[in-house]
């Protein structure tokens, strides 16, 4: 009897946690990032490994022309991103990962940092460097493979799956 009560409990958590799951918003169950970011800072070497993702658009901060940023941290600032009024906000505040800018121009701009942002490596790299397995207004998946170390920038391996956190209307 007490083992088919343990059984039974088992299967209602199972279910209870399906039945949460399936009610969530996709962009909840999705947020994820693996791999590693590394520079070769004046202090020393550093390596970032992302563990989250989210996608914003809005206005660029520059040209006010709509673009979709990733955003790749270590720590999750999904509630961050989405108490921003604009996209000035959308990096969320990390300390260490990477924003990937997209649709700015023909190149991807991005800013890497670490180390709670006292290391920052801002650079440009060629779309080719970034393979999406998902390119849509409400989601970003896809591996970006970025050797910038000849310029003095970081090695970036990283897979993620960017769910839109935040659509923006403004720029600042």
């Amino acid at each position: 009897m007490r083992e088919n009560c343990a059984r039974f409990a088992r299967g209602c958590r199972v279910l209870a946690v399906a039945t949460v799951a399936a009610g969530l918003p996709a962009d909840l169950l999705a947020e994820g990032a693996s791999g590693t970011i590394a520079y070769a800072a004046k202090a020393g070497p550093v390596v970032v490994a992302p563990a989250h993702a989210y996608l914003v658009a809005g206005p660029d901060e520059v040209s006010g022309k709509p673009i979709r940023r990733v955003v790749l941290s270590v720590a999750d600032v999904g509630s961050k991103i989405r108490a921003c009024e604009a996209m000035s906000c959308a990096d969320g505040g990390i300390g260490d990962g990477v924003t990937i800018d997209l649709d700015a121009g023909s190149r991807i701009n991005y800013w890497f940092v670490a180390n709670g942002q006292r290391v920052q490596y801002s650079g440009s790299a060629e779309p080719a460097s970034l393979a999406l397995a998902v390119n849509t207004p409400q989601r970003i998946a896809g591996r970006w493979d970025l050797d910038a170390r000849a310029a003095g920038g970081p090695r970036i391996d990283v897979q993620f799956d960017a769910p839109l956190a935040k659509d923006l209307q403004r720029a600042r």
